[in-house]
Parts: C-alpha cells; sequence; structure tokens
C-alpha cells in the first residue's frame, strides 16, 4: 500500500488582494467566520496539488486531485476556519 504524505494546508496567492465586494451584494451568504470578509469570483485558493481555483466554487473540493478541504483559510484575514462555516444564510430576519 503506497504511504500518503499529509502536505502544508493551500496559501493564498501572494500577487492576489482579496476581491473587495460590498457585504449585501456578493457570494449571498459565503463569509468569513471571523472578519466575516465575503470572498469574490475572482479570489483564489491553492491546493497542496499547486492547482488554482475558488474553494467555494466546488464547495471546498479541488478539482485537479480532489482533495477535500475541511478548512479554509481567510485571504483577508488569514484565520483558518472549518469551509462549513463559510456558509451562513442571510435570509434570517432577526426581529426587535
Amino acid at each position: 500500500m503506497p504511504a500518503t504524505v499529509e502536505l502544508e494546508p493551500p496559501k493564498k496567492l501572494p500577487q492576489h488582494a482579496p476581491e473587495t465586494q460590498p457585504a449585501h451584494t456578493h457570494n449571498g451568504g459565503i463569509r468569513c467566520p471571523k472578519c466575516h470578509w465575503k470572498p469574490g469570483d475572482a479570489d483564489r485558493w491553492v491546493c497542496n496539488c499547486e492547482h488554482v481555483w475558488n474553494t467555494f466554487q466546488t464547495h471546498g473540493r479541488c478539482p485537479q486531485c480532489g482533495k477535500q478541504w475541511l478548512e479554509t483559510q481567510c485571504l483577508n484575514c488569514g484565520e483558518w476556519s472549518p469551509h462549513e462555516a463559510w456558509y451562513v444564510d442571510e435570509t434570517v430576519s432577526f426581529s426587535a
């Protein structure tokens, strides 16, 4: 049976600044659980296999190697959070 080596988590791309969009107009319901930054369609993450893609377009699965990322690093604050924690229901209304 071949050995499996776990490499470092994907790194954010240094040449790309996070896309800034008003919170209410983009990616309805995807945001960093720590700083509340919302990723844009142009934002990219890098897998251990060096594939570059938007992790939210595939729900955290690398389209090249198939690795399922359980945590995602925020391109704005740099903190790691469970991938599922990024998905929020913005249709919830608060009553006074």
